[in-house]
């Protein structure tokens, strides 16, 4: 009875398993089919990442350090006479003014740059990083712009330079005047000297006369001397 009992037992442990094994695999096959058509798997890519916005922000910034740097330098050649000591000063105005010009508008450039891709972030999660570097910007170059005052610095230049160019003509009609001065004053001078030498001629040419006087009475007397030479010739011949 036993043996025949454990034939029976043995054959009905193993469909039971089976039986088992098959329902276990099925719902877990399903839950994983089910899941994966709720979920589906999708890879995407960042169309910018925090690294370039924050190269954009410290770009900015070092460029508005420049900015102000190079409009103190302005500055300073204006208000405080440093053009008196420049060979050309419009020429050092304009040098000046042509780089901080190049540096603001290196400075706008980013501005827009991070405008585009806040613009194209706007309506998308996961980049507020992008918002917070163009608000940034924007800031740092409204503060830039009412920094600077080139137009009034730029009237300035050239009402200092009217005034230096005002002083040295004046200066030179100083010097003009001088010697115009001198040449009058030199000019009696010129005068008494000519004077002076007019007079020494007419005592030259009272001597002159003198000495023909005296060389007109020697020839007249070789004259009387020849005469009286011939006529005694004339007697003694006789």
């Amino acid at each position: 009875m036993k043996k025949g009992l454990n034939k029976l037992i043995l054959p009905c442990l193993c469909c039971l398993s089976f039986y088992t094994g098959t329902q276990l695999v099925g719902k877990t096959e399903a839950a994983f089919t089910s899941q994966a058509e709720a979920k589906p798997i999708i890879i995407s890519t960042a169309f910018v990442f925090p690294s370039y916005i924050h190269g954009l922000e410290e770009e900015a910034r070092i460029n508005s350090e420049q900015i102000l740097k190079e409009h103190a330098g302005l500055e300073t050649f204006v208000k405080n006479g440093l053009l008196n000591e420049t060979a050309d000063p419009s020429s050092e105005f304009l040098r000046k003014k042509e780089q901080i010009t190049a540096s603001l508008k290196k400075l706008h450039r980013i501005r827009a740059e991070l405008e585009k891709l806040f613009l194209k972030a706007e309506k998308k999660e996961g980049y507020e990083f992008v918002s917070k570097g163009f608000i940034k910007v924007d800031k740092l170059l409204l503060r830039i712009n009412d920094s600077l005052n080139l137009q009034e610095l730029e009237q300035l230049f050239y009402q200092k330079l009217q005034e230096q160019k005002k002083k040295q003509q004046q200066g030179e009609d100083i010097k003009t005047n001088e010697l115009e001065t001198d040449d009058q004053l030199e000019m009696p001078i010129r005068k008494q000297e000519n004077q002076v030498i007019e007079h020494k001629e007419p005592a030259e040419e009272q001597a002159n006369p003198a000495e023909e006087q005296t060389d007109s009475k020697d020839n007249k007397q070789k004259d009387e001397e020849e005469e009286i030479a011939n006529e005694e010739s004339l007697e003694n011949t006789e």
